[in-house]
């Protein structure tokens, strides 16, 4: 253990879990003409709310535009929406309705080949934390319309019933996966993790068949684990005790800002016990090493670490390890707690029936149901000083989709609105760079400038990104029976391999202006694997699966002579620096690895279809700095107060939310800080209208 940490002041324990608020964890031709318009906000429903008449009495009603539909814009404009259903809001989304969730997303392909039906593939995330998030903001901001629930009690049974049931009303099922995930070593070792002590789903019971099978993976999980290294499962066991602590005390009091003292005494026992071995301000690795003796227990303890875009091993040329940059602090061992451990209320691994774009498109639907209103295939431009939102709507787009329009279809149409607040769910290093740079031009009435409605692309460099990824989109003729939903394939053979499979996050890409330098192929390296049927038979047809792999690589390199140019040919330029070189080295790496599980050895051969992202294609859908779908890394220099705050400081009526903005990225981190944008968000309309 560094022995400087163990200096630290007690205080910093503290300080460590408010830093722990990032653990968890969503081609355009050029116009040949232009008409310039101005639109306005549409008027929405005015329903009562006592708690805000000082808001609804104005005779103003508040006007809020939103940047973006994804999951960040769309909690946020429901939030909104529920606490001042006097307001009018408008959501602006540069894609078309069937991107509505942004990075929370799937697409589908269909009757590939003969085979009749459609193969679904998630383009963000694939598995479902912290499922009361979702199931809250339901019950939360359900419109009272639409709340079934009759009964006035306030249980905390009542209440998770209630928040289920309003989640179900807009068509999210959720279904808890076990196991959680399958490890694959690359000399082909399996094991399983994640087995529930209430063995059964969230929505309907196991039956007798699920539960004896259940039972036997657990053994066999067990007994792997005592083959690893001598008491292997009852070290995994008092190690998962620990990261349980971290969590039960992080999530409240650091998270949600509601402070729980019972939660204390446990983390500062945790952390200080055995000689500090647990101290979680060390390098994750430092604190694994004193635990378990096998690189494979190493490796599967910490493989979450590449959630918040950190590799998990000690860096000595770094201060403290490396913590502050690119390597895990210990704490963020909670990640691995809120996955996997067995009896913590918190954890599971879930899977949302009909994939994540049906978290989408219920979160959508709420939006909807409290009149909110949507304008699809908009681009934003510029955010002038006082409120105007420039845009460019793009009706090719829309004429592709079916959607009517009074232009033709190479027309553009430029267009303002002017709002009293803006929400800003644009990914924030790409939105400081672009659509917030301020304009002498930005008070202008009429926006005459075409400065105002060049769509452009540039992001903040100075930022420490996760990971790039390459993901491949497999529809395969056959079920891959030897995948589980959620498998992740590690080089752990050595110690030395287990710090090299992660060089892609500790390099730091290392990509030159015209291609990244990038193989996989005889090197070690991780990656995760997506089996949707597994658990959600609505992913394929029957007898065949829908595959993802997430491959983690270098970031885009920004190239600032891109800056000016039109978006659409910046982004072709970056799409080189992941080029066909590059995804075929990639791929065949990939095949390589599977081809150590029984049955898998000649996949490439089942593959019907195959659909390829890569950073530049991430940025294309997106607009995400650096083109990470993961959004900005969680090193301690970029957590809590050193992270991005949802007040952007060159506009006092502009907020942010997102992945890449306080409190972090992932879906369920988002969905909290939806929570404290749309309090932040009514306390200001509050002010202004009062």
């Amino acid at each position: 253990m560094n022995h400087f940490i163990l200096l630290v002041p007690l205080l910093q324990v503290v300080l460590i879990l408010h830093y722990a608020r990032a653990f968890f964890v969503s081609s355009p031709f050029p116009t040949t003409s232009t008409t310039t318009t101005t639109i306005t906000a549409a008027a929405n429903a005015v329903v009562k709310n006592d708690d805000i008449t000082d808001i609804s009495s104005s005779t103003h009603r508040p006007r809020i535009i939103i940047i973006g539909a994804g999951v960040g814009g769309l909690a946020t404009a429901a939030r909104i929406a529920s606490q001042v259903p006097t307001a009018e809001l408008t959501v602006l989304e540069k894609n078309g309705r069937d991107k509505v969730g942004g990075r929370c997303g799937s697409f589908t392909v269909n009757n590939i080949d003969g085979v009749v039906g459609s193969f679904r593939h998630e383009r963000g995330p694939s598995l479902l934390l912290l499922k009361e998030e979702y199931e809250q903001l339901f019950a939360e901001c359900c419109p009272p319309t639409t709340t079934t629930s009759t009964t006035t009690t306030t249980t905390a049974e009542s209440s998770k019933s209630q928040s289920w049931t309003a989640s179900q009303d807009y068509g999210l099922t959720i279904k808890q996966c076990i196991p959680a995930y399958q490890v694959v070593f690359d000399d082909g070792d399996t094991i399983t993790l994640g087995f529930p002590r209430s063995k059964c789903t969230s929505t309907t019971s196991l039956t007798v068949d699920d539960i004896k099978q259940i039972q036997i993976l657990e053994q066999q999980s067990i007994a792997k684990f005592n083959s690893l290294e001598t008491d292997g499962f009852m070290k995994w066991t008092d190690y998962l005790d620990t990261c349980s602590a971290y969590l039960d005390c992080g999530l409240p009091n650091f998270i949600e800002n509601k402070l729980h003292l019972p939660s204390f005494p446990s983390f500062l026992y945790e952390s200080l016990r055995e000689n500090g071995k647990r101290w979680p301000l060390q390098p994750h690795s430092s604190m694994l090493e004193s635990l378990f003796t096998s690189p494979k227990l190493i490796a599967l303890a910490s493989f979450q670490d590449l959630y918040v875009g950190l590799e998990p091993y000690s860096n000595s040329k770094q201060l403290c390890g490396g913590i502050f940059k690119k390597t895990a602090p210990a704490v963020f061992g909670l990640l691995a707690a809120i996955e996997l451990h067995p009896t913590n209320s918190k954890a599971g691994v879930y899977a949302p029936i009909g994939g994540f774009e049906q978290v989408a498109n219920s979160m959508y639907q709420l939006c909807l149901d409290w009149n909110v209103k949507f304008q699809f295939h908009t681009s934003v431009t510029r955010i002038g000083e006082e409120g105007r939102v420039h845009f460019v709507v793009k009706n090719d787009k829309r004429r592709n989709e079916g959607e009517e329009t009074e232009v033709a279809a190479d027309e553009t149409i430029k267009g303002f609105l002017d709002a009293d607040l803006i929400i800003c769910n644009a990914d924030l290093p790409y939105a400081t760079e672009t659509i917030l740079k301020s304009s002498s031009n930005d008070k202008r009435v009429e926006g005459e400038d075409a400065l105002l409605y060049n769509e452009t692309y540039d992001w903040n460099d100075k930022f420490d990104y996760s990971s790039g990824v390459i993901a491949f989109h497999w529809s395969v003729s056959k079920t891959l029976d030897a995948l589980e939903t959620h498998n992740v394939f590690m080089s752990a053979n050595t110690t030395s391999d287990a710090v090299k499979s992660w060089a892609v996050l500790r390099d730091d890409g290392g990509a030159t202006s015209d291609s990244v330098p990038f193989s996989m192929n005889d090197k070690p390296f991780n990656f995760y694997v997506h089996r949707a049927g597994k658990t959600d038979v609505t992913a394929c047809p029957p007898d065949c699966d829908s595959i993802m792999i997430l491959v983690p690589c270098p970031t885009l390199m920004r190239r600032e002579d891109l800056a000016s140019l039109p978006r659409d040919d910046a982004i072709e330029v970056y799409k080189q620096q992941f080029n066909k070189d590059v995804i075929d080295d990639t791929r065949d790496a990939v095949l390589k690895r599977l081809s150590v599980l029984r049955g898998l050895e000649n996949v490439r051969d089942l593959i019907l279809d195959e659909v390829v992202d890569t950073p530049g294609s991430y940025t294309d859908y997106y607009n995400v700095g650096a083109g990470v779908p993961f959004g900005l890394s969680h090193g301690l220099g970029q957590l809590s107060i050193t992270r991005p705050a949802p007040e952007c400081k060159s506009r006092n009526n502009v907020l942010y939310v997102g992945a890449s903005t306080r409190p972090g990225n992932g879906v369920p981190l988002v969905l909290i800080g939806s929570k404290q944008v749309a309090r932040i968000a009514v306390d200001k309309l509050k002010n202004m209208f009062t």
